[in-house]
């Protein structure tokens, strides 16, 4: 279920928003969530914010610096909605550890679309991408990575580069992903259906498709 995106607005009879780097931070989810990155201008998120349109620079210099603050709070969400499946696992078996992670991103993805699509629809520029950005999206990747350079350490994944095959995993639960956010594909009925379909995945990926 898509998550609502809402902004609060600043009360009229208040002299300030009460936080409105957080609103703006909404306010530019809401308007890139049409699809349409030209939607999102630092004046038309102050507009959503209810606040007047100089107020938005307290807070961001322009509107990159704004897109670098969804892309990061996203990727924060991506990592914590990985890391809860992934607590939720009670088997130490990688492949297991894998299905979680994928239905995690699966379930974020699908609840956040519009953050999935500022983190990798192009719409942030790759010039002077502020460090907080960096290590926010190594954080969600190191996750992967962790399990997959454990399962090649002990023998349950094949031999290779930790890199690669984190590469691999990745792209099939984001292509996933995005066939179901873009209606290209139907989106599972439920938790179960939901994890039956990653762990059909994963498993294609593990056996591979040659006979």
């Amino acid at each position: 279920m898509t998550a609502t995106i809402r902004v609060a607005r600043k009360k009229a009879d208040s002299y300030q928003h009460g936080d409105l780097r957080e609103a703006l931070i909404q306010a530019g989810l809401k308007l890139l969530s049409s699809g349409d990155p030209a939607a999102l201008t630092l004046r038309a998120a102050a507009q959503l914010a209810g606040v007047s349109h100089a107020a938005p620079y307290r807070h961001f210099r322009d509107k990159q610096a704004l897109v670098a603050a969804i892309a990061e709070r996203g990727f924060r969400q991506l990592a914590a909605a990985m890391r809860e499946e992934l607590e939720r696992c009670s088997s130490r078996r990688v492949r297991d550890r894998l299905v979680a992670l994928g239905v995690g991103y699966v379930r974020f993805a699908t609840s956040h679309p519009a953050s999935l699509r500022v983190i990798f629809g192009g719409v942030l520029g790759t010039d002077q991408v502020p460090a907080e950005l960096t290590a926010a999206g190594d954080e969600a990747y190191q996750i992967l990575r962790q399990e997959i350079a454990a399962g090649i350490g002990n023998g349950e994944l094949r031999a290779g580069e930790p890199d690669q095959l984190a590469l691999a995993s990745w792209s099939l639960v984001h292509g996933l992903s995005t066939l179901i956010i873009n209606g290209a594909i139907p989106a599972p009925a439920g938790a179960a259906a939901e994890r039956d379909l990653v762990r059909g995945m994963v498993g294609l990926l593990g056996v591979g498709l040659y006979a």
